[in-house]
């Protein structure tokens, strides 16, 4: 069974690989707020073949400085349905009466039509299928979707507890879904998250970026978290050994949570 990770269903869809997150301020008013101008201004413009007059219009529109300037910020990414649930190309050809004008964005038609995440091929179907059961937004959706650490980590703690595979009907409850959606939310209200040039378990610093490093036996004199990997991804910083113990037992609450669910569904 083959999974569309960009656009599963109607009501939600990612686009990160055209640099959605891609921003000192990532957050969702702040993209909200983009996604809707950029939509308005290209439905707007009368002639919508006058592309190059069109994109520096897009482009003018105010935004955050970029996280990383080697990751493009597409600016013909928008919402692509009435009711702004779902983001997309405003130039894919489903839009256009069958006509591709993506050969007029940064990277063209065919590296647009042919590009797949990592996500599509290390997630596996159960994992891909859990996460578009559980999420409905596109903010969440993205952000967690294109994230490889926290849904697989999620898996291998939950899985070890249960001494057995996840198995796909049971996120056809509802009650589950409720119970993964809580946990997934984490990562957009995270306590201890960073407050500056951080994506997940990638900061920024000079136009370069790299992969996030806990220090607990340097900074507390601790053995690494059983959560590492989440708590990185979850773009962690902590000032103490009780804020770390604290955001531990946060995650296994809602670990605990969502097995207690699933068993019983």
């Amino acid at each position: 069974m083959e999974s569309s990770l960009c656009q599963p269903d109607e009501r939600k869809s990612c686009g990160a690989c055209c640099g959605l997150y891609n921003f000192q301020d990532h957050s969702r008013a702040t993209l909200h707020s983009l996604l809707q101008k950029r939509t308005w201004l290209f439905k707007s413009n009368p002639d919508k073949l006058e592309i190059e007059f069109l994109r520096r219009q897009l482009k003018e529109l105010e935004q955050p400085p970029p996280l990383l300037k080697d990751i493009y910020n597409c600016e013909f990414l928008g919402f692509i349905d009435e009711n702004h649930k779902k983001v997309g190309c405003l130039l894919h050809p489903t839009l256009h009466q069958g006509i591709d004008l993506r050969q007029y964005s940064f990277y063209g038609s065919e590296l647009c039509a042919g590009h797949f995440c990592l996500s599509y091929t290390h997630l596996t179907e159960i994992e891909k299928l859990a996460v578009r059961e559980a999420l409905d937004d596109w903010y969440l959706y993205g952000l967690v979707i294109t994230d490889l650490d926290v849904v697989k980590e999620f898996f291998r703690e939950v899985q070890a507890c249960l001494g057995d595979c996840m198995r796909p009907e049971k996120f056809r409850k509802e009650r589950v879904r409720q119970a993964l959606s809580a946990f997934f939310a984490l990562k957009e209200n995270w306590p201890f998250a960073a407050k500056e040039n951080r994506l997940g378990k990638y900061y920024f610093s000079q136009g370069e970026y790299q992969i996030a490093r806990m220090e607990y036996e340097k900074r507390w004199q601790i053995k690494p978290s059983r959560f590492d990997k989440i708590l990185i991804s979850f773009s962690s910083d902590f000032t103490s050994a009780q804020e770390l113990a604290e955001a531990e037992l946060i995650i296994a609450e809602k670990i605990d949570a969502f097995l207690k669910t699933y068993q019983n569904s």
